[in-house]
């Protein structure tokens, strides 16, 4: 009877407030009076609230006097006294960087102020302006603990991102991207012009969500979208130069001539060279290869976006080409791309939403194999003493004593090898409010990719000429289910549920066909039958993953704040239980310049601090990796000669599972001054178990490898964000933000019990005899491996070096086991390939219509062996004879006896793997420096805005590195440790840029 009465009394108070309760309409535009969707409104005190639609509206059902609590992302929070109004209409300020935004989230958005993760946020407003044709040039160092690597500067090339550090030995170790909430997608689609917001997600409170892809970091990029208004249209146009900023030291004509002429007498030779050949190259230098196949490279970009709507429906429309030769000559770039989002609101309650973008983008000879066949490496390799083009114009096609193999110019013009990539990507679905509050968001999303690989060498680059073509077919179907609740209770209890059921099914095919012996050569791979086959191959892959995601978002006050997530994942690419896993995360934080202690102090504006730990995954294998595979060859049975036969090459391992990633962090958040000076620290470990990998198997089983979960490595450091407003006048101000951070890896188990172990990826072509890698316990996983140089034997040393059958002036090698003998048992570990230290600093300055930026970034800690100057320096492999200045300082018998470039004689031994020709490769680089003016509207009566800019990128490198680039590399290995071996990358330039920006 109590509870019927009880019953009833409730329900006459509601019913009682209901009566006095009002439905509200109304909308919620930003300072330029442009709509705010996604806008949270809630009605203060209560559990009561909704969202704005795509166009800024919202209808809400309150008490007449109630007060509307209103924000949105990147603007100021607003509370809104009702006063019986039913219409209403809301401007938001911008709030810029504000530590009080809302910010994008895995599966959501959230308040900074609440946020118990480590995540850093990058507007468009921060690369406004400057020569950004990629996201990877907009994340390049403006966020700690994320290192961007242009190991190519070929355009188009591809980058590798890495948030805080690498985790997998030869696994993937790049970050999840999620554009416009399609999860796994290319951030090479992306216009960096159409981007709104990128999120850098870092610790497992952040990248858990996304379970068995988040270990190593997620990135969230957010695209513009248009806003309620008359159309605006905006056209962009850039004009760029770019040139080499440093080459190869080569020695001229005459100076190689009499450096061979010296070499072969002191090792047994005649001389090849006459005196009157040296006199004519003193008088006639012949040109050097480098300079043939550099050039100044030409590029122009041209963007036009259109945006506006109605009250229903907004629009955000956008094109774009580009067009950009590579300072290689015969290398360019082209990319064509458009994009659309549109928003509409159908009710009061539903709005739907869909993005498309489709791009083609054509890359030529932007890809260079490491050592030979590389443009690169044959232009120091090539005889200074013999022109690269003959009087015809032609690739000469021998060079006596220098290359051995190949032509520079040739390799750069008469190999030819075309990437085309086309790619359309369809994202699209539902918002619908159930009630204040409660929103339930279905997401389809389509992306469709295909490339398609064509390659082609004349006589000047092969014997028998060749040609390929190869095309491979991806499709990715996709579906989130996202469920939401928000409310606060009691003006003080601030709750976030979210839950999601997430559907992706990944499906490619391919096939290749390669030939030689051409008949007719001009048509190239256009016509393949008639020609000798040498090789062809089918591929096809299915693949998907059923995931389940709950989050809880907690806070009193938005004092006391906790987190916890829990996702399961099950992927089709294990077998049995493995192929389900779950990966929870906590977090918690306490907002302490809310406590009442802080209440008088004026210092502090935000004063947080954060705690959390999480699980997540890395299933980045092939989708049958768990299954055996075999290879096709011809092999030798009998004097009748070779029969096609099969054999194992790769063995199945149905206990296969995805590495675990475990991450602790601990932050600390501040602002300072109303926010005119904001920092943040972290903390972090990051430990990775059941690492993925290649391990060999022995001869008598059928050889082959076996992918394996072994051992455990540790990625373990910190990182400091500082931005702030050090001067604002009426007319000048400066923003700054600087980011350091550092990252120390560690491998803390091997399989089988192992203390050590070698690896070698064959990155030497040769150059290298011993495995390139130890793998030790305790020590990174990027420890080189080889010899330790000791310079060279000096006259003092002579009786000891006898004893090496040695002489002074050979070189000189840590005799690690004392046995007088140098060979695989002295080697040792020799440098770090893995980066320790980044930093980054960004610097705007404005004054009235003028704005000036200067962008540093900076890259320490890490070795790297420099294969190009090793072979210059000892004749080695293709260099049939040293081509390099330093080589003149070698050590001569009573006249450069410290010298410890080696002398030419008989006894010396050259490695090329050794501490030799370790270079630190730490370097600081003026990224980028750009000033831009807008013109004042009256000079133009309001027709048009008009912003002028120009910009150098790559101004200036300090740096210590004995090849052309710290940065760039080329190895062959897609392993991050491998990073550390430069065997003709593709250099890295210097680019002017100038353009103009029209608003209409």
């Amino acid at each position: 009877m109590k509870c019927l009465l009880y019953l009833a009394l409730t329900l006459f108070v509601s019913l009682h407030s209901f009566a006095q309760s009002n439905t509200v309409k109304g909308a919620v535009t930003d300072d330029k009076g442009n709509p705010l969707p996604a806008t949270s409104v809630v009605e203060k005190g209560t559990p009561n609230g909704t969202t704005t639609d795509q166009n800024g509206n919202f209808t809400i059902t309150v008490k007449p006097n109630a007060v509307l609590v209103i924000s949105s992302v990147g603007h100021e929070t607003t509370e809104f006294q009702l006063k019986g109004q039913t219409v209403v209409s809301v401007m938001l300020a911008s709030a810029g960087k504000s530590l009080t935004d809302v910010v994008v989230v895995a599966y959501g958005t959230q308040r900074r102020t609440t946020m118990t993760s480590s995540q850093s946020s990058i507007s468009s407003k921060d690369f406004e302006g400057q020569p950004v044709t990629r996201i990877d040039q907009a994340l390049q160092g403006r966020s700690s603990g994320v290192q961007v690597t242009n190991t190519s500067g070929a355009p188009g090339s591809d980058v590798r991102i890495r948030i805080r550090g690498a985790n997998s030995i030869n696994g993937d170790n790049g970050p999840l991207y999620v554009i416009d909430g399609f999860v796994g997608g290319d951030f090479n689609i992306i216009n960096p012009d159409d981007v709104a917001d990128i999120q850098i997600l870092k610790d497992a409170a952040a990248t858990a969500p996304y379970g068995s892809r988040g270990a190593n970091g997620v990135i969230i990029i957010t695209t513009k979208k248009g806003v309620k208004g008359k159309t605006s249209i905006s056209f962009n146009t850039r004009q760029s130069l770019s040139d080499v900023i440093k080459k190869y030291d080569k020695l001229t004509a005459a100076e190689y001539a009499e450096v061979v002429n010296q070499r072969r007498q002191l090792t047994g030779t005649d001389p090849y060279y006459t005196a009157e050949q040296i006199n004519n190259f003193k008088t006639n230098p012949v040109k050097d290869a480098q300079d043939e196949i550099y050039r100044r490279a030409a590029g122009q970009q041209y963007e036009l976006n259109l945006s506006g709507g109605t009250d229903k429906t907004t629009y955000f429309i956008s094109g774009g080409y580009q067009d950009l030769q590579g300072v290689i000559v015969g290398s360019g770039y082209k990319f064509y791309n458009i994009r659309s989002n549109i928003n509409t609101s159908l009710s009061d309650k539903l709005s739907a939403y869909i993005n498309v973008n489709a791009f083609v983008r054509n890359n030529r000879n932007t890809s260079l194999r490491a050592g030979t066949q590389n443009a690169v490496v044959e232009s120091v390799a090539w005889s200074p003493s013999v022109n690269v083009i003959d009087a015809d114009g032609n690739p000469v096609k021998t060079d006596p004593l220098g290359a051995q193999f190949y032509n520079p110019v040739a390799e750069a013009l008469h190999r030819e090898g075309l990437n085309d990539n086309y790619n359309a990507n369809i994202a699209g679905g539902f918002l619908y409010r159930i009630v204040n509050g409660l929103t339930f968001n279905l997401q389809y999303g389509v992306n469709y990719s295909n490339g398609e690989y064509r390659g082609f060498g004349d006589k000047y680059v092969a014997e028998n000429v060749y040609a390929g073509r190869s095309t491979g077919t991806s499709l990715t179907l996709q579906n989130i289910n996202t469920l939401n609740y928000k409310a606060t209770f009691n003006g003080v209890h601030n709750l976030d549920l979210t839950g999601v059921l997430e559907l992706q099914k990944e499906k490619y095919s391919g096939f290749n066909i390669d030939v030689r012996n051409l008949i007719y050569p001009a048509f190239k791979w256009d016509n393949l039958r008639l020609a000798d086959l040498t090789g062809a191959g089918a591929g096809y892959s299915n693949a998907s993953l059923f995931s389940l995601f709950g989050r809880v978002n907690y806070n009193y006050d938005e004092r006391y704040l906790l987190s916890a997530t829990i996702r399961r994942d099950g992927s089709s690419r294990f077998r049995g239980d493995n192929r389900y896993s779950y990966f929870p995360s906590v977090a918690a934080g306490w907002v302490i310049s809310k406590e009442n202690f802080m209440a008088d102090q004026g210092l502090f504006s935000l004063l947080k601090l954060t705690a959390s730990w999480g699980l997540t995954g890395n299933q980045a294998i092939g989708a049958y990796s768990t299954l055996s595979t075999y290879a096709s060859l011809n092999t030798t049975l009998s004097a009748d000669g070779s029969v096609p036969a099969i054999l194992i090459d790769r063995a199945a391992n149905p206990d296969l599972k995805w590495e675990t990633t475990e991450q602790k962090n601990l932050g600390l958040e501040m602002g300072v001054l109303k926010n005119r000076l904001k920092a943040r620290f972290d903390y972090f470990t990051k430990d990775t178990r059941d690492l993925l990998f290649w391990v060999g198997l022995p001869a008598y089983t059928g050889g082959g490898a076996i992918m394996r979960n072994v051992g455990n490595v540790q990625n373990k450091g910190w990182e400091l964000e500082i931005s702030g407003t050090p001067v604002v006048t009426e007319h000048f101000s400066w923003n700054s933000s600087f980011n350091y951070s550092a990252v120390n890896n560690k491998i803390r188990t091997l399989a089988d019990g192992k203390a050590e172990q070698t690896w070698d990826s064959d990155i030497g072509w040769g150059a290298t005899v011993y495995p390139e890698y130890l793998l030790k316990v305790g020590q990174p996983m990027g420890a080189m491996y080889g010899l330790n140089y000791l310079g060279t034997w000096k006259p003092k040393d002579e009786a000891e070096a006898a004893q090496f059958n040695e002489k002074p002036g050979d070189s000189r090698y840590q005799d690690v086991n004392g046995d007088h003998v140098i060979d695989a048992n002295d080697l040792t570990i020799i440098g770090y390939g893995l980066p320790k230290y980044t930093m980054g600093w960004n610097n705007t300055f404005t004054y009235k219509g003028l704005e000036l930026n200067i962008l540093l970034q900076g890259v320490y800690g890490f070795d790297k062996l420099n294969f190009i100057y090793a072979m210059g320096m000892t004749a080695y492999g293709d260099f049939r004879q040293p081509t390099l200045a330093d080589i003149k300082n070698r050590y001569v018998p009573g006249v450069n006896e410290t010298s410890d470039i080696p002398a030419f004689s008989t006894t010396n031994k050259n490695y090329v793997q050794s501490s030799r020709f370790i270079s630190k490769g730490d370097f600081t680089r003026i990224k980028n420096v750009s000033l831009a003016y807008t013109l004042p509207k009256k000079l133009i009566r309001n027709i048009a805005d008009i912003r002028l800019f120009a910009s150098v990128t790559n101004l200036y490198t300090f740096t210590k590195y004995s090849g052309m680039d710290p940065e760039a590399a080329n190895t062959g290995s897609g392993s991050d440790p491998a990073q550390s071996f430069d065997y003709g990358g593709y250099p890295i330039p210097r680019t002017f840029t100038g353009g103009i920006t029209l608003t209409f």
